[in-house]
């Protein structure tokens, strides 16, 4: 079933917070690729291929998601930010997308990858 389907690439640097999420969202029915933990990689993977939606760790070893977040936007791909700190200001430019506190609330999170994925 989820062969068929556009992946969803998913960036976070906390290896455990990483398989979790994924696990839940492939018990869910989605594609997930493998978890990036690096700007870099996740840039790389765009490069080589279309991910249907994305969940981005807002920050990644000490540096932000942001360059990803950027490139997603300008293709359209939607995306969801996770960050594990509850007063993150938001940048204004990516006011229309959601973010998602740690601990991940699934339900809203699966509910997001409806929205997006259709399905």
């Amino acid at each position: 079933m989820t062969s068929e389907k556009t992946p969803i690439l998913l960036v976070e640097d906390e290896f455990l917070i990483a398989i979790d999420v994924q696990m839940r969202l492939q018990e869910a029915g989605y594609a997930v690729l493998d978890p990036v933990g690096s700007v870099e990689e996740a840039l790389a993977i765009l490069d080589e291929r279309p991910v249907g939606a994305a969940i981005l760790d807002m920050n990644l070893r000490g540096t932000t998601s942001t360059p990803i977040a950027e490139r997603l936007q300008a293709e359209g791909t939607p995306f969801i930010f996770l960050s594990g700190n509850d007063t993150y200001h938001q940048d204004e430019k990516f006011a229309n997308h959601p973010v998602l506190t740690k601990p991940i609330d699934y339900g809203n999170l699966i509910g997001q990858m409806k929205a997006f994925c259709g399905y």
